[in-house]
């Protein structure tokens, strides 16, 4: 399915959710809840030190990916 790229969600995109729940969802089922929060911790980390290096990704939508994965680590504390 092609899809317009103005639509397309880069922090939460709709293929994370292709098999019935969010692949977020399905990793705390498999690795539990304490080893995810270590992975949002680590994840929103090499945003950080990546930010503005990735080709095509502004800062905004950086910044976005590095307070979803914040947000989620907190969350599930």
């Amino acid at each position: 399915m092609s899809r317009n790229i103005d639509d397309y969600d880069y922090v939460d995109p709709d293929h994370y959710q292709r098999y019935g729940m969010q692949a977020w969802e399905m990793m705390v089922h498999i690795f539990g809840k304490d080893a995810f929060v270590k992975f949002c911790e680590m994840n929103a980390f090499k945003y950080r030190m990546r930010i503005g290096d990735k080709p095509g990704q502004d800062i905004e939508t950086e910044l976005q990916k590095i307070k979803w994965y914040e947000n989620k680590a907190d969350e599930l504390r």
